[in-house]
């Protein structure tokens, strides 16, 4: 069973996963024409790598999609003789930097693949890819006396017998022949670059890792001809990272992302369920005055506004109620997240002091330091840590650890948290928007 096809949707109108670089994504991004704006420019106008700095859920990949596509436009329309194609995968960053490298590679010779015509009618350099795909999906190399080179490229093989993986692949084959094709297809930068995204820097945890990594691929990945990445991440770690000597020259300082603003969540919501309508009267689930409620119980994260409005539809399903009126599952909302709250919060098992404290934070705006003990009521860190600990435990709270002082860190109220919160406050109205 299909339950937005049942509704009316061609396609689920709450989707998590980032806007594609496609024409649907660009008439589905709201509220960023200024940020848009300034990432076309450093894509089209600089030689460093642009970088995108906010919280989790706020839209970094999808700005980058968007912009990425809208530059494709201009060239295709006229507008621009330079061409930029976004590249299609979405690479994460890690702590190995040499397995990170080789990804990168792979994805940026894969893209040929991809826009192959693109490139011939744009009249620029396309590589013989045809022998790098075979080698590429063919099991096993057989070695032969002197090695050979693959589309004229100093891919080698020696004389023996193994499997063609990805960790027997030539690196210094690879990076030549990337490195060859981007030269000769992109020989400056106002003929065009792949545009790739390596997403979530933040996992690396700390600035300090991200910086050490970063400044193991600076004169790899990032220096490959032809390619113009840009970085997303949270929690400042990319601030910091940019800030490395070493990586002066290379990454630009970061575009910051901020949330949607309020009054443009209703517009956000009409164009996603006009979009994916597929009839003259489909049914949503949450309609915009809805979505703009969960927009402020998710404190503005809207990634996980989204996911709530996904499992919200599913639960109305189960429930019969897809065909109740716009004001009832309005009501029925609060009922489900109630319902959810109140199971996290039975599994939590908090006491009275934990649960003060989760209030406290969120009256203050959601983060702390251990450091503000005093202003919560506690005489030392160490009497507030216990409190921080369970909140923790129960995944009400996060704790981020500063990258340049392990000592110093930030409490910040999760997801879940802002959910629970809001049930305990007894339903209380959140937000600018008076939801």
């Amino acid at each position: 069973m299909d339950l937005w096809s049942e509704l009316g949707y061609s396609a689920n109108p709450y989707s998590v996963a980032p806007l594609p670089p496609s024409a649907e994504g660009a008439e589905l991004l709201v509220g960023r024409e200024r940020e848009l704006k300034q990432l076309r420019v450093q894509l089209s106008s600089t030689d460093t790598h642009p970088t995108i700095e906010g919280e989790n859920g706020v839209g970094k990949t999808s700005l980058m999609f968007v912009a990425a596509y809208r530059a494709a436009s201009d060239f295709s329309s006229g507008a621009s003789s330079q061409l930029l194609l976004p590249v299609a995968q979405t690479l994460q960053i890690g702590s190995d930097a040499e397995k990170f490298e080789k990804e990168a590679v792979l994805a940026i010779l894969s893209s040929y693949f991809d826009y192959e015509t693109v490139l011939e009618e744009a009249g620029l350099f396309v590589p013989q890819t045809q022998e790098l795909e075979t080698w590429l999906r063919r099991p096993v190399l057989e070695g032969g006396g002197g090695g050979g080179s693959i589309a004229g490229f100093g891919l080698t093989a020696t004389r023996s017998q193994t499997l063609n993986t990805t960790s027997g692949f030539s690196e210094a084959g690879l990076k030549a022949t990337a490195r060859d094709w981007l030269s000769s297809t992109f020989p400056s930068r106002d003929k065009g670059a792949f545009v790739a995204v390596i997403d979530n820097v933040e996992l690396l945890q700390t600035s300090k890792q991200a910086r050490d990594v970063l400044e193991a691929v600076r004169d790899g990945v990032l220096d490959l001809p032809g390619v113009r990445w840009v970085l997303c991440g949270a929690k400042g770690i990319i601030r910091s990272a940019v800030s490395s000597p070493r990586l002066a020259g290379r990454i630009s300082q970061p575009i910051e992302l901020r949330p949607v603003p309020d009054s443009l969540i209703p517009e956000l919501t009409r164009r996603r369920l006009h979009h994916f309508a597929n009839r003259p009267d489909p049914n949503p689930p949450v309609d915009p005055e809805g979505f703009g409620h969960l927009y402020q119980v998710s404190n503005k994260n809207l990634r996980n506004a989204l996911k709530y409005a996904q499992d919200f539809s599913i639960w109305l399903m189960g429930e019969d109620q897809l065909n109740a009126s716009a004001s009832d599952k309005r009501a029925l909302l609060e009922v489900w997240m109630a319902e959810i709250a109140d199971q996290h919060a039975q599994v939590a098992s908090l006491q009275r002091g934990q649960w003060k404290l989760l209030d406290d934070i969120a009256q203050d705006g959601g983060s702390i330091a251990p450091g503000d003990h005093e202003k919560f009521g506690y005489g030392t860190p160490q009497a507030m840590r216990f409190h921080l600990q369970r909140l923790e435990e129960a995944n009400m709270v996060d704790t981020t650890i500063d990258e340049t002082d392990s000592r110093r860190k930030t409490i910040s109220i999760t997801p879940l948290g802002w959910l629970v919160r809001y049930r305990r406050s007894g339903f209380q109205k959140m937000g600018s928007a008076g939801f």
